[in-house]
């Protein structure tokens, strides 16, 4: 187990999100399908629309509860590395759809189970709170997935 702050999650998260927008910039850079490029551009503004998201949500909370320290896993996908060579440049919309929800998954994996660990009710609520946004959003993209695959 690691020690660290709860800000420092929230920052990793931040970090996280940018590589996921440069991951899906450089499968959108060599993908083949219109439908896919779409989806994937779109994949792109999301993580990067995520990353100010993050930002602000630092601004609106308590520094206090930010500084808290925190025992986490470090197995968590926050320090992921993306690898684009793994996938081939002929994806399909459910292709990029499942790489999305993988992603999607590991988040909401690694916010409940910091929300399920957290020492203090108000560290809770953050990762509560990004639990929830993370939901959201993996709930936007499959409807913006599903547009795109029947366009």
């Amino acid at each position: 187990m690691t020690y660290g702050q709860a800000k420092e999650i929230v920052n990793a998260a931040q970090e996280f999100h940018r590589r996921a927008s440069a991951f899906y910039q450089q499968l959108a850079d060599k993908a083949e399908g219109e439908r896919v490029k779409m989806l994937l551009d779109y994949l792109v503004r999301h993580e990067a629309h995520l990353v100010r998201a993050l930002e602000n949500y630092q601004d609106e909370v308590k520094t206090k509860v930010l500084d808290a320290w925190y025992q986490y896993a470090q197995e968590q996908c926050l320090m992921q590395p993306f690898d684009v060579s793994q996938y081939p440049a002929a994806m399909t919309v459910e292709d990029v759809m499942k790489i999305g929800l993988d992603i999607d998954a590991c988040l909401v994996a690694s916010y409940k189970g910091m929300a399920e660990t957290a020492s203090s009710q108000e560290c809770r609520e953050i990762f509560q709170n990004l639990l929830l946004m993370e939901k959201q959003q993996k709930h936007k993209l499959s409807r913006v997935a599903l547009e795109i695959d029947e366009m």
